[in-house]
């Protein structure tokens, strides 16, 4: 800041000292005694000089911060433009200063949290991407094979309908992923009944269940149980439980879907007879990515159907638990809020 500038900022004080300064001398004037042009002009050229003083020893003071910001700012933008993080404001001299410092700081530490927020957005979806691409090759490659050899050998197309499932269900993953940044923009709540929530994913998932031999169950009260959400996010999370259920269940063994209003609240649950989950386990199936000693019995196996159910379930305001024992199934339930979406 030049000293132009810090006049300019002052213009107003200095023009109010100097109608004080002429209102004084009016009332002395008039009430007081009279003032001959000499002794009038010589308190005011008094007033000017100390106006002036009170001026140059308030711009000297606040030099030394000014000069640092000026500094700073022309360090600062020569290391944004290096991509490196801008130098921070200096103390302040003056109250004012010290609050515009705080204000700064604020900004500066609000901006930097919502830049990380975005690089580990950018840096999830990375590599969710490189993931999907490592686990699409093998769909891809089948189809291939199949596309070649499936002339000679009408046997070989028997696998193309899981390829593809496996397809649509990364597709659906990584559309879900996207879509979630966005939630607020793709959400419609509803009263919506979760016995035919629960029978329209039983039925969509079909083919799964002729090819894995897994036998779907509904258990659910006549009278329809009614709760706020989001029809189609809740359909997505049922898919995923539904899935990993399937997955992870031998052929001929049930899968239930339990619909459940006791206790003054409202529970979807999936049960499963499969394998079950190890108690070290437990505590992370719901992590970005977390495949655990199950994962690496069965192939396909992502971390991430889990980790986005439970994301969708906590930005409906519904709970997802996980219940297991080893060797004897695995239940997952998801917990309603009787007060509604959001809970309001």
């Amino acid at each position: 800041m030049t000293l132009l500038d810090y006049l300019a900022d002052r213009l107003v004080l200095i023009l109010g000292f100097a109608l004080g300064t002429l209102f004084l001398l009016l009332v002395v004037h008039l009430s007081v005694a009279r003032l001959g042009p000499g002794t009038a002009g010589y308190i005011v050229l008094l007033a000017g000089v100390f106006a002036v003083a009170l001026l140059t020893l308030d711009y000297a003071l606040q030099a030394p911060f000014r000069r640092e910001v000026r500094l700073r700012l022309l360090r600062g933008g020569r290391a944004a433009a290096r991509g490196g993080r801008s130098a921070p404001l200096p103390p302040g001299r003056t109250r004012e200063q010290r609050a515009l410092v705080r204000l700064v700081e604020d900004v500066t530490r609000e901006g930097a949290e919502e830049t990380q927020a975005l690089r580990s957005a950018a840096a999830e979806h990375r590599a969710f991407l490189d993931l999907w691409v490592h686990q699409l090759k093998t769909p891809v490659t089948v189809l291939g094979l199949t596309a070649r050899e499936g002339r000679h050998d009408p046997g070989a197309w028997d696998s193309v309908e899981e390829e593809v499932a496996e397809l649509a269900h990364g597709l659906d993953l990584m559309l879900t992923s996207a879509r979630l940044e966005r939630f607020d923009l793709d959400l419609r709540p509803a009263a919506v009944d979760l016995t035919e929530v629960a029978r329209r994913a039983v039925n969509e998932l079909k083919g799964s269940w002729l090819r894995s031999g897994v036998f779907p169950g509904l258990v659910a009260p006549e009278a329809p149980v009614t709760v706020e959400t989001d029809p189609k996010w809740l359909g997505f999370v049922l898919r995923q439980l539904l899935g990993n259920a399937i997955k992870y269940s031998e052929a001929g063994s049930r899968v239930g879907v339990v619909v459940d209003a006791s206790g003054g609240s409202a529970r979807l649950s999936v049960e499963d007879e499969g394998l079950g989950i190890p108690p070290e386990d437990l505590p992370r199936v719901f992590e970005r990515y977390f495949t655990g000693a199950n994962g690496r019995v069965r192939s396909a196996s992502t971390g991430m159907g889990l980790y986005l159910a439970a994301r969708v379930c906590a930005e409906l305001g519904h709970r997802l638990a996980v219940e297991s024992e080893r060797g004897a199934g695995t239940t997952f339930t998801v917990t309603f809020a009787t007060a509604g979406l959001f809970g309001g």
